[in-house]
């Protein structure tokens, strides 16, 4: 008789695991609380579903102890796993900084396909149901629901974490950890909008690349250059999230966070010093402002002069524009918080990673029990690794439950 496997959410690392499991032999029940499965996914890569990064690395991942990714992400690394979309049916392209897409361009298709082959395979799905409890017998674990209880050999939570609760994210599955004996390493929103206490009303919607440094009570703590989105609450873009576990984290632990953005960072202090004084020539009495549109958004150009002294761009002398130079190099902005969980694309912190297998995904304090996901004290960068990490992880657990 098949081993009999239950698994709790119906995300990436869940039916992942559960085609594998299968495949191995054994007989697999998902249980989702949702009406739908794969929710999280649908969302991803703004409806494109970002499936992987060509460049895995450990650096990409965050947490107490990130080299627990290494060996889910060395053996289902970005060829394994693509070859495994592929099987499904899914075609690949590379987008920019080696982020890959399914062909189709639609979420739907990962979603639809994982779905196809776990029910060709003879997984079941059993939802909407919400798992209430999880508790190991003799030689079974009992896993309680609203429609009754029911048994399993192995379990493997892959309930994801806090982040988009208006896609059913919850905390079960630290619930469950935590019956167990799991302790939980304090989660928090990641790969999230930054609020910041300056007004960016005039600027909001206008992006740039840039650079953005996080400075924690003084000290710089990480920094990215990439798209930085202005918005009426603050900052946003591919550069913002990647830095925002930093800022979220210092502001959890009641630190004083700013943002340091160089507006232009294909440009040194003094190549911009040279490119500002060059242009002196053509001020033909313009004002400020005006004599900065054409070389940055006009939006932008308007914010930096609003409070320079010098309103007459033919009166700028040299120490004018070095502190020209210094205001788009250095624009300091007060950060007061995140756009918190419900905008966030991940959780960072989650079950304890010392207290699980990273080889297996197996509890060290319960055998049978497994973990793969958000769920873990693990999150990744912007760009497909976080659903890279659900992948591998739901993969690994796939192989070692049976």
């Amino acid at each position: 008789m098949p081993e009999q496997i239950a698994i709790i959410g119906a995300g990436a690392s869940g039916m992942v695991a559960a085609i594998i499991a299968t495949r191995r032999g054994a007989s697999v029940r998902i249980y989702e609380k949702n009406s739908k499965i794969g929710k999280k996914i649908l969302a991803t890569g703004n409806g494109r579903c970002n499936i992987t990064n060509k460049n895995i690395t450990t650096s990409n991942y965050h947490g107490t102890h990130a080299t627990f990714v290494n060996p889910a992400i060395n053996r289902f690394n970005t060829t394994a796993c693509t070859e495994f979309f592929r099987e499904l049916g899914i075609e690949i392209f590379e987008g920019n900084n080696g982020r890959l897409y399914p062909k189709s361009h639609q979420s739907s298709s990962v979603v639809e396909l994982l779905r196809y082959e776990c029910q060709r395979l003879g997984v079941t799905f059993i939802f909407p149901c919400e798992v209430t409890q999880i508790q190991a017998g003799h030689d079974r674990f009992i896993i309680s629901h609203q429609d009754g209880k029911d048994k399993a050999s192995k379990v493997l939570i892959a309930t994801g974490g806090l982040a988009m609760p208006t896609l059913g994210s919850c905390d079960s599955g630290y619930k469950f950890a935590q019956a167990f004996g799991h302790s939980i390493i304090e989660p928090y929103a990641s790969l999230v909008q930054l609020e910041t206490k300056e007004d960016l009303a005039s600027i909001n919607g206008v992006k740039i690349e840039g650079m953005i440094e996080i400075l924690i009570d003084g000290q710089s703590a990480t920094s990215k250059n990439d798209d930085i989105l202005f918005a009426n609450y603050g900052i946003s873009g591919s550069a913002i999230l990647d830095v925002s576990r930093h800022a979220s984290w210092a502001l959890e632990h009641h630190k004083k966070v700013k943002a340091k953005i160089d507006l232009v960072p294909e440009y040194s202090k003094e190549q911009l010093k040279n490119v500002l004084q060059k242009r002196k020539k053509y001020s033909n009495h313009k004002s400020v402002d005006l004599w900065l549109d054409g070389f940055i958004n006009s939006k932008i150009a308007r914010f930096i002069a609003r409070d320079f002294s010098v309103k007459n761009a033919d009166n700028l002398n040299t120490k004018d524009i070095i502190s020209l130079v210094y205001a788009f190099k250095n624009l300091q902005l007060t950060i007061t918080g995140t756009r918190g969980f419900k905008s966030a694309e991940v959780t960072a912190g989650g079950i304890n990673t010392d207290e699980v297998q990273s080889q297996s995904m197996e509890s060290k304090l319960q055998k049978g029990l497994f973990f793969a996901g958000e769920v873990l004290d693990i999150d990744g960068d912007c760009g497909g690794f976080n659903l890279h990490w659900a992948w591998a992880s739901g993969y690994c657990a796939g192989q070692n439950i049976i």
